[in-house]
């Protein structure tokens, strides 16, 4: 067991174990962050259909926030690493509360028109790829995007083909194949307007969606 799986593990036992000492006289829990907040609410969403009463309920509430509390410190821990590693390379890294998005501008992945990853930047896919390898329980997506520049047809062929560029250079590097859906939007979901030169280089990119999966 490693990365996300091997902290949540500890994180069951300890709410386990300090239950008593979470619970606040009125019964309720305290939950430390945005993290916690949505883990504990699922959890005592669990808790309750399985014990169908209210101790039930405190206790999936509680496992459920140290579970959430552990995905978000485990999600913060790689985007630290992620934006050490990208420092300089032109990647952007967004944490979302239950995503982490690497977002690659064409402008330092790809040359103008093409779907091959320039030399330059394989490095930095290489260093996204220990990432992944470091940080296992998680399933990737990369995703294609283009301005509205030419036929939607074109623009749907070129993101699918430059996803599946950057797909590649991850397992090579060693990230496994089954984690990695690939998939080209064309221009159809747009960061911002394609009415400026500037707005079309932001909309001509790859993201590598990491999504924890326990």
């Amino acid at each position: 067991m490693g990365g996300y799986g091997r902290t949540i593990a500890i994180a069951i036992t300890a709410a386990a174990l300090t239950l008593a000492g979470c619970t606040n006289p009125d019964g309720s829990y305290n939950q430390p962050g945005t993290g916690a907040t949505i883990g504990g609410l699922t959890g005592a969403a669990a808790g309750q259909v399985i014990g169908g009463n209210t101790r039930a309920t405190v206790i999936g509430g509680a496992v459920g926030a140290a579970v959430g509390g552990a995905i978000g410190a485990q999600m913060a821990a790689q985007e630290r690493e992620l934006r050490s590693s990208l420092a300089g390379t032109g990647a952007d890294i967004t944490n979302t509360g239950s995503q982490l998005r690497v977002i690659l501008p064409e402008a330092v992945t790809f040359r103008t028109a093409s779907s091959v990853v320039d030399p330059g930047f394989r490095p930095a896919l290489r260093a996204v790829s220990d990432s992944l390898r470091q940080h296992p329980a998680s399933t990737v997506r990369v995703v294609g995007h283009t301005d509205n520049v030419g036929s939607a047809a074109y623009n749907n062929q070129l993101s699918q083909e430059r996803a599946m560029a950057v797909a590649r250079e991850l397992i090579a590097a060693g990230t496994a194949a089954s984690r990695i859906t690939v998939s080209g939007r064309g221009f159809y979901e747009p960061i911002t307007s394609n009415a400026t030169a500037a707005g079309r280089a932001q909309n001509r990119r790859v993201e590598i969606v990491i999504t924890p999966t326990n």
